[in-house]
């Protein structure tokens, strides 16, 4: 498995199109920060304290991080189809089933190890932001813990997703444009639709917020670890039926 696990890694590292947007994520989550501090001041809102910590850990290292991750690995996991590489690759490894695993593996591989670049490059950052505006540093105050542990996280099972999703169309146009569609429409208007508003607390962005952010005073949002557990069930449904549909059909005779 280890050996099948690196495979995926590599691929990773010679795909310009999976890793470019992971870089050009870690080069935002410096800039977050640096925008979020510089427009605040004594008379700014929101006015600079210690308390500024995590919520600048969250936002330099939330949604862009796990899209960045998600477009990766379905540019990855699709693209083998377009590319006729599949082919190679599971002939080298009859046990298809072993195959999908590596990709989940080397997927929340990747997604832990950016969320937790991310965060470093944010917190080196907010450090030198903040000394700058002569703001104490905390890093022992509540939500800065949460903050690094929840970027990965989510980093990691939006990795998983992206596997799925891309195994599950193989289509690496199909895939992202279904993807993109539904973080910035058909989310947003599932709730319309159904006529049923608190819905969209089980959505995946929404459970992604809540374990970013925790949940609302006004209870509008699942708890940390029930978002947690709703968005793990999203990953796993996705990589299931993406690995179901790997081990029947066949494989040199699908096109992406």
């Amino acid at each position: 498995m280890r050996s099948l696990v690196s495979a995926e890694l590599l691929k990773l590292r010679s795909t310009r199109s999976a890793w470019i947007p992971l870089a050009v994520a870690l080069a935002i989550a410096v800039v977050a920060v640096l925008a979020n501090t510089s427009t605040a001041g004594p008379d700014a809102n929101p006015h600079l304290s210690p308390a500024a910590l995590p919520g600048l850990l969250r936002a330099s290292g939330g949604q862009l991080v796990d899209g960045a991750v998600l477009l990766c690995w379905i540019v990855l996991s699709a693209g083998e189809f377009r590319h006729r590489t599949a082919v190679t690759t599971f002939l080298a490894e009859p046990n298809r089933l072993r195959i999908v695993s590596a990709k989940l593996i080397a997927a929340a591989l990747t997604g832990a190890a950016v969320g937790l670049l991310a965060e470093a490059l944010s917190a080196a950052t907010s450090a030198a932001a903040l000394s700058a505006h002569h703001v104490p540093l905390a890093w022992s105050q509540p939500g800065v813990l949460g903050a690094v542990t929840a970027v990965p996280l989510l980093a990691a099972l939006y990795g998983m997703l992206g596997v799925g999703l891309g195994l599950l169309l193989r289509h690496t146009a199909a895939a992202l444009g279904l993807a993109l569609m539904w973080a910035f429409v058909i989310e947003g208007i599932i709730p319309m639709l159904t006529h049923q508003p608190g819905i969209t607390r089980w959505l995946p962005e929404a459970a992604a917020n809540a374990v970013l952010h925790g949940a609302s005073p006004a209870a509008t949002t699942l708890s940390a670890g029930a978002a947690l557990a709703v968005l793990a069930g999203y990953a796993a449904v996705l990589a299931g039926a993406g690995a179901a549909l790997t081990v029947r059909q066949e494989i040199g005779t699908t096109t992406g």
